[in-house]
């Protein structure tokens, strides 16, 4: 459990309750919570001192900056936590694994993208056996929806109640007809059909560096990526890439891929990117300005550069 992350959702959950006068029901509306985990949180606010005859604000330094970024970039929510030079990956993938475990409810689908920040996420979850949880795929690329890209404490493939579908494909094809063909195939194509169904989706952010999942999985070079900086892209959702203003770029590559179309993001409910560290600032500026995610996970460095 990440204890910046349950910090930040108690305060939340306290400022709503205690000075802005909402009631439970519409405080788990808000925040896509139930209405138990937000007396359980009220409760942890009241027993932590966080709640004394008024919100203790140095409990809610961020608060404010949260909001700025959210009335900027038109977000549902971000969650932001702290900045560490060592094992960034780890604190931001640990929140988001606890976002969506307090997201879930009832049965649910979840939409998942490729990349190490969602598959260390994935390890990190711990989702009741109570609930039965659907994951789905968003792209070819088998590796990082797999047990070896997994954390291996993880229940993720050992839950009895979890089920998954993963596109049986690569990621990069090596024509546009082969890949034209491959989207047409029903082993795919029945999966990618299952994707506007459902309730939460949880994906990366890649910058354009040698340490992109991208370029480590042999997919790109680091040639192909200086070409690509040179036609004006600043980062990639779903191994597709875009401008600092969120436009995607006509290129040849996003013509073999086997993956969503990042467009079906925007109609998409609840996609929660997950990406942090300064090196990734303008990737996040321009899938902000491109209105593809609702909630951003991130660390304090990025919060602060992207305002």
């Amino acid at each position: 459990m990440s204890l910046s992350y349950e910090r930040d959702l108690i305060v939340r959950i306290a400022w709503k309750y205690y000075n802005e006068g909402m009631t439970q029901n519409e405080i788990a509306a808000a925040l896509n919570l139930s209405r138990m985990k937000v007396i359980k949180y009220l409760e942890k606010a009241k027993s932590s001192n966080i709640i004394q005859f008024k919100i203790n604000l140095e409990k809610i330094t961020n608060m404010d900056l949260q909001n700025e970024i959210k009335k900027k970039y038109g977000l549902q929510d971000i969650y932001i936590v702290p900045a560490s030079n060592q094992k960034s990956i780890e604190s931001l993938t640990v929140a988001a694994a606890q976002y969506i475990e307090d997201r879930i409810t009832s049965d649910m689908m979840i939409n998942i993208g490729y990349g190490q920040a969602v598959s260390k996420t994935l390890g990190y979850l711990n989702i009741s056996t109570k609930y039965k949880v659907t994951f789905v795929s968003l792209s070819g690329g088998v590796k990082f929806y797999m047990p070896t890209a997994i954390d291996t404490r993880s229940d993720y493939y050992t839950n009895p109640n979890y089920k998954h579908y993963i596109i049986p494909s690569p990621l990069i094809v090596s024509s546009v007809k082969l890949a034209e063909q491959m989207l047409k195939e029903r082993s795919i194509n029945k999966i990618l059909k299952m994707i506007p169904f459902s309730n939460i989706t949880v994906i990366g952010i890649g910058a354009l560096n040698e340490q992109a999942t991208i370029v480590k999985e042999d997919e790109l070079s680091l040639n192909d990526l200086e070409i690509l900086k040179a036609k004006g892209a600043v980062g990639d959702l779903l191994s597709q890439f875009y401008d600092i203003n969120g436009k995607v770029l006509d290129i040849p590559v996003h013509k073999h891929l086997i993956s969503t179309d990042i467009q079906l993001l925007k109609s998409l409910q609840h996609v929660v990117a997950v990406a942090g560290g300064l090196d990734k600032k303008d990737a996040i500026i321009g899938a902000l300005n491109g209105g593809y995610i609702d909630v951003l996970i991130t660390d304090e460095s990025v919060a602060e550069a992207i305002i």
